[in-house]
């Protein structure tokens, strides 16, 4: 790690591995059009990995999110590979305004978890990471390697296209070992017992996190055995009143049921998740925006958010800290599965599906078509 890190401090790329692709990654403060014009011929997009709070404080947020999680952006005038060099750099300084910017464009600014992959395990998380801890802050270039019949690099592919350009490679799996070994992004800091009126008696855990405080509710020993657990997003709107609007409140209800039906089992109620991470006064917003013919994704975009702004990688340090190692995991949400294995759990999927109603459905088959959730529905 210290000599990928020595590497990338120099002013070099790197390789990132995952399982299924790979990326070359340059911090953006040092990115140069040579390094662009690599990612250009050898990669799918440039792509400018970026916290959130910086996208806002840029304004690039009023730019709507194009095809997922990224905003389409390019200097106004010349575009080359050097141009887009410079333009990335005074990006990320402040010093480009509206008007320099040329939309859409080819270099793809994407949303990135701050915590890095200890928030989120993705290959823009881990780009970030190597770029702050190489000294050169949370904002990283990276393009996904193909190969020469444009497809998605595999792992052996990567491994030969570092070993021929003599660039040093490092995988995420191994990036977050390294700062799990060092670091974490959670407290635990009081345990209480919580007797419910209709799911029995929990342990509730209350910890500090970068998104919130959170509670976990924990019945029986969960550091053995297959554990039946439920990552619950924070829904006001359905949790508490009700509404009719989506499933969660039933989702929530039916998971503590089940884990009183077993006299085991983990509910973390993940606080900062609202309306996928927006807030609740912006769920608002995009409600009114449905009702004026919206589906939930496209609201969020064109409220200027990504459809979807929630990670679990606080989730997966909390059931560590819990001991928990086995996961029946309550979700229709394919994305809590993959982030959860790749902290090391063993994950199998238990299905939480509820009734749809005449109003929700609408909602659910946008969940199910846009955003890839495990739902069966009969029309």
């Amino acid at each position: 790690m210290e000599s990928v890190i020595s590497h990338v401090r120099s002013g070099k790329p790197v390789i990132i591995l995952e399982d299924n692709k790979s990326a070359i990654c340059i911090p953006a403060k040092v990115v140069s059009g040579k390094i662009v014009n690599l990612i250009m011929k050898n990669c799918d997009e440039i792509r400018l990995a970026i916290p959130w709070r910086k996208i806002v404080e840029f304004g690039l947020n009023r730019f709507k999110f194009y095809n997922g999680n990224h905003i389409p952006l390019d200097p106004k005038d010349v575009v080359s590979a050097e141009s887009r060099a410079i333009f990335i750099k005074k990006l990320i300084s402040g010093e480009i305004k509206h008007n320099d910017i040329r939309y859409p464009g080819r270099i793809f600014v994407e949303e990135a978890k701050e915590g890095g992959v200890l928030e989120r395990p993705a290959i823009g998380e881990a780009c970030i990471d190597i770029s702050r801890m190489a000294g050169f802050g949370n904002y990283a270039v990276y393009g996904l390697i193909l190969t020469q019949d444009g497809e998605l690099a595999s792992k052996s592919y990567s491994l030969e296209f570092a070993k021929n350009l003599g660039i040093p490679y490092i995988e995420i799996r191994d990036l977050i070992e390294y700062r799990l070994k060092n670091e974490k992004l959670i407290e635990r800091v009081v345990e209480a017992t919580l007797p419910t009126k209709f799911y029995g008696t929990f342990k509730a855990i209350g910890y500090k996190t970068p998104i919130g405080e959170i509670i976990a509710l924990v019945r029986g020993n969960v550091a053995e055995g297959d554990v039946l657990v439920r990552i619950h997003s924070e829904c006001l709107t359905g949790d508490v009143f009700h509404s009719l609007r989506c499933d969660c409140g039933e989702q929530l209800e039916s998971s503590l049921k089940a884990i009183d039906k077993e006299n085991k089992g983990v509910l973390i109620y993940m606080r900062g998740h609202e309306g996928r991470g927006i807030g609740l006064i912006n769920k608002l917003m995009a409600y009114k925006l449905q009702e004026e013919g919206k589906d939930t994704v496209d609201a969020n975009i064109e409220l200027g958010f990504p459809p979807d702004l929630r990670s679990y990688g606080i989730a997966a340090q909390i059931l560590m800290d819990l001991g928990v190692k086995s996961v029946r995991l309550l979700t229709n949400n394919p994305l809590k599965i993959e982030e959860l294995k790749k902290y090391g759990f063993k994950v199998v999927r238990e299905p939480i599906e509820v009734q749809p109603s005449e109003i929700n459905l609408p909602y659910l088959k946008t969940k199910k078509e846009k955003l890839g959730h495990l739902i069966c529905l009969n029309d």
